[in-house]
């Protein structure tokens, strides 16, 4: 996501504009606080209801105010030498956990840089993205600008413009039976696209031979992210459909473009994603905390099916393969709810807050 507003900015902006993307948690000798962020990925995959507990825990005001107090002692003076350093016109926040770092440093400096907060969510907002002192927060949908709002934000304070992704979403020139074709698989059968997330998470392995041995004609494309073990049991694994077993890849534009329908653990970045390139979702997981609600939020809206029991994925799997008229209907209600143009509309924000800073405005 950062990536896309870095590219919207230098798009709207190229001359007279230096985008610097810098991971608070990665600066200098790490912190207790620095290790705790890495254990996201080992932890989502292997304990995700952990993940949970620690979610609503921290969700609590006075326990988020104690751990915020804690943070701050620690990581305050490195956030402060990285403004000093370089000196921003305007601050924008994707993640959470910065934002009292960023706000607390800004003040220590005397700074009057305006904050702009890029919440992420679709549905479900911890209450980390919300202090005072934020100058402008951006909300993924209107559920998530009701959180917002519940959370304290003021209202005029925030717009949704939805979450940013990359403008190649959606907008694949390359025939999907093309690109079907450059992956050896039969350029006019149905196809799945199966992922588990950048972590490869929720059984990836387990769905696939699922969905292999359930009947539903069709071709997988499995995408493993950085999970390697599971990429490996896959690819020495009989299946008993034609499939491309894939790791990390910045091709998702054109392996969503190549797909019939996708069936993906609930995150919202990758279910923003497929909603813009007008694709069905099986949404098959959802991690506790953050993004419970989007597996519902995405059946509600007609673009896709609430998976996350595993006869029901199937089910709703196979109901798709083999209906091709609803299969068109949920994809074209996907690309109603899509919000492509949200990185430029991001972008726009944060240009139109930086001249007003710099002019005194």
């Amino acid at each position: 996501m950062s990536l896309a507003v870095r590219d919207a900015l230098l798009r709207l902006a190229p001359e007279g504009i230096e985008p610097h993307i810098v991971d608070v948690f990665a600066l200098e000798r790490p912190t207790i606080f620095d290790r705790i962020t890495r254990l996201y990925s080992p932890v989502i995959r292997h304990a995700p209801r952990l993940y949970g507990w620690a979610f609503h825990l921290t969700n609590r005001p006075r326990v988020y105010q104690t751990i915020t107090a804690q943070a701050r002692r620690t990581l305050l003076p490195k956030v402060r030498r990285l403004l000093l350093a370089h000196q921003p016109d305007v601050l924008v926040s994707v993640h959470p956990l910065g934002n009292p770092l960023v706000l607390e440093a800004r003040r220590a400096l005397g700074a009057t840089v305006p904050v702009v907060a890029v919440t992420t969510e679709l549905v479900t907002i911890h209450r980390s993205w919300v202090e005072p002192g934020i100058t402008h927060y951006t909300t993924a949908t209107p559920e998530a600008h009701v959180a917002v709002v519940r959370l304290g934000a003021p209202p005029d304070r925030i717009s949704c413009p939805g979450l940013p992704i990359q403008e190649r979403f959606g907008r694949v020139p390359t025939p999907p039976a093309e690109i079907r074709r450059g992956l050896g698989l039969d350029p006019e059968r149905l196809t799945l696209l199966v992922m588990g997330g950048g972590e490869g998470t929720g059984g990836l392995d387990r769905l696939v031979a699922a969905i292999a041995g359930s009947g539903v004609e069709a071709q997988l494309i499995v995408v493993c992210g950085r999970n390697r073990r599971v990429r490996e049991r896959l690819a020495r694994t009989r299946l008993a459909h034609p499939a491309a077993v894939l790791g990390f890849t910045d091709r998702m534009p054109e392996l969503m473009h190549a797909a019939d329908l996708i069936v993906t653990k609930g995150g919202p970045q990758t279910l923003a994603e497929a909603l813009a390139s007008g694709r069905p979702v099986v949404v098959t997981q959802t991690l506790p905390g953050q993004e419970e609600g989007n597996a519902e939020f995405i059946e509600a809206r007609g673009a896709g099916f609430d998976g996350r029991r595993l006869p029901r994925a199937l089910w709703a799997i196979r109901r798709l393969a083999t209906d091709p008229g609803e299969r068109q209907a949920m994809a074209a209600r996907a690309r109603a709810l899509a919000r492509p143009e949200a990185a430029t509309e991001v972008a726009r924000t944060i240009l139109r807050l930086g001249v007003g800073s710099h002019t005194g405005a």
